[in-house]
């Protein structure tokens, strides 16, 4: 259980993080400059004085401490909302490794398991609260930008937490992650803090939607971001689904199969391709990235990283689905059940017509 802790905790200290213990923007929405105002030492102390401060000890230190998230935090949300673009990509990518890093060292696979989904959630976070995106505006007036990073947020929570509940209710998923704990924790920093920036780039485009704000798009771009937008919500809907379906099957057969029989799923999504969880994930990908097209206008830097993020995350799914199908392939050899599932749904990723 210490790593559904260990990552509760972190995903609400991301949004410490991100807010600098204030008021939460998602239910208080604020102007770009009051979120990097800094309090001053009078509004810190308060009708006490100095001496409310000088209670835990020095007063500079408390100061210190009192003032260091709330920095870090206003320099996060400058960076990502008004600072140049390399600086938003930084402080993404700072935000997804405050959640991987961590993770990693508990777990060396979570940096591509639990770590993916929960520091998409923790960046989709960043970017809500940075921006101002309260609830209220949300459900009064809506944008196509506010929408596509709250469902980024909920892809992000869905699939972390599935991740993990999965891995402490399926022993043989369990003890695949733990075969990957080959290199010292030390040694896992850095990778960790690769896959913190290839995860910024994933999610860059609902930066530079964010930072294009409500603007006016001429009708192909308008449409083409929405038609993003629905893409994003369909792709989160399709890989819920067929993961919870996949994950009911192998545990209705749990006492029973040795894992050495093909059970299944065989139907709902599972008629329409082999790997519809695989493909609610590409789809969710290529939304946020159409959803955000409209607004990289000429930052060459959105184009390369936004672009770079998706064709990595496409490669990653297609060598996984290849991977997965020979697996099967081999482990399910013969079976009538498998062969006549196999020879009627003939699409991998993608359905067939």
């Amino acid at each position: 259980m210490r790593a559904w802790g260990t990552a509760l905790l972190l995903l609400l200290g991301s949004a410490a993080y991100v807010n600098g213990f204030t008021t939460p923007a998602l239910l208080q929405p604020a102007a770009a400059s009051q979120r990097s105002k800094l309090p001053t030492v009078a509004e810190l102390n308060g009708p006490f004085g100095k001496n409310a401060l000088a209670v835990r000890g020095d007063v500079s230190s408390s100061l210190s401490m009192s003032l260091g998230p709330v920095c870090v935090a206003s320099a996060v949300s400058s960076a990502l909302t008004s600072g140049p673009y390399v600086k938003a990509l930084g402080a993404l990518a700072a935000v997804a490794a405050s959640v991987v890093v961590p993770l990693t060292l508990i777990r060396q696979a979570y940096s591509f398991s639990v770590g993916y989904g929960y520091s998409v959630a923790a960046m989709s976070l960043a970017l809500l609260c940075s921006f101002g995106v309260s609830s209220g505006s949300l459900l009064a007036a809506p944008t196509a930008p506010a929408i596509l990073a709250v469902t980024s947020l909920a892809y992000g929570v869905r699939l972390g937490s599935f991740l993990l509940w999965r891995e402490f209710t399926v022993p043989s998923k369990s003890e695949q992650l733990k075969e990957f704990d080959k290199s010292p924790r030390p040694a896992r920093v850095p990778f960790a803090s690769a896959v913190s920036l290839f995860y910024a780039f994933m999610a860059s485009p609902a930066l530079c939607a964010l930072r294009g704000g409500a603007e006016a798009l001429v009708p192909p771009m308008a449409f083409l971001r929405n038609a993003g937008v629905g893409l994003a919500l369909a792709g989160f809907v399709v890989e819920s689904v067929a993961d919870q379906h996949k994950l009911a099957v192998k545990a209705q057969y749990s006492d029973s199969d040795d894992g050495t029989q093909f059970v299944g799923p065989t139907g709902g999504l599972y008629r329409l391709c082999r790997h519809p969880n695989y493909l609610g994930e590409v789809m969710f990908w290529a939304g946020l990235y159409l959803g955000g097209l409209p607004s990289f206008g000429k930052n060459l830097l959105a184009w390369a990283a936004a672009t770079l993020g998706f064709y990595g995350i496409f490669g990653i799914m297609t060598g996984a689905t290849k991977r997965l199908d020979e697996k099967q392939a081999e482990k399910y050899d013969g079976q009538l059940a498998y062969k006549a599932w196999r020879g009627d749904v003939k699409g991998a990723l993608l359905p067939s017509l």
